[in-house]
């Protein structure tokens, strides 16, 4: 039987994240383009219109991956009618979250504040946000896919899907193996063979020998044995 290597098990774990995300940015990009469209043929497009637009998608993204959510999220002052506005289906009822904007307890909701929002926003990059507990959509721990939706050179908004940490762990579950960890940006762990290490728990990525990078993705496979 061949022996598993450290660099195998890091390998593996690479690229079933990698694997997972592409599949996902894809989906998203699609929803994107749609959009784009829909932004440069129309002067004044209304929430009422790019839901038209973006629920046929988001159905098909809710229906294809192993998401909980998903659709497009818009930049302020690009709507006609509306200034915060998420046209995002969720749920096994898909149900449409809408209009963000209005007061919860004594705050109210800026998404436009979020990473998940504020990274595509400033890089013109795709993103990975998480694990963070999402209080706005699911009241649990989430990984948030966005992909900034760019009309003449300027974001319009963010194509995004959430993914519950707990579906995640579970597709990532045959990939890792020995000392294998998977961090975020913020040397937080997201997944990990070793039970005792939490997602959402800070590393420190010095004691792991062995670290490989996943290109595109704010995410690094540590090892140390």
């Amino acid at each position: 039987m061949p022996t598993t290597t450290l660099g195998d098990s890091l390998a593996r774990c690479a690229f079933a994240v990698a694997a997972y995300f592409g599949a996902l940015f894809t989906s998203l990009e699609g929803i994107g383009d749609k959009v784009g469209e829909a932004f440069q043929h129309r002067h004044s497009l209304t929430a009422a219109a790019l839901s038209e637009v973006v629920q046929p998608l988001a159905a098909d993204l809710l229906a294809e991956h192993p998401v909980v959510g998903g659709g497009f999220v818009a930049t302020p002052g690009w709507l006609a009618d509306r200034e915060l506005f998420l046209a995002w289906w969720q749920g096994e009822d898909q149900t449409l979250l809408a209009e963000r904007g209005v007061p919860l307890g004594h705050h109210v909701f800026d998404y436009t504040r979020h990473e998940w929002f504020q990274t595509p926003l400033t890089t013109g990059e795709r993103h990975v946000t998480g694990p963070y507990v999402d209080y706005v959509c699911t009241d649990e721990y989430v990984l948030t896919a966005t992909v900034p939706v760019l009309v003449d050179g300027r974001m319009a908004g963010v194509a995004g899907a959430d993914t519950r940490l707990e579906t995640f762990e579970e597709l990532m579950r045959s990939s890792l193996t020995g000392d294998v960890v998977l961090i975020n940006g913020h040397d937080r762990c997201v997944v990990a063979a070793d039970p005792l290490l939490r997602s959402g728990q800070k590393v420190d990525p010095a004691a792991y020998p062995v670290a490989r990078n996943l290109p595109g993705l704010p995410f690094r496979v540590l090892g140390t044995t």
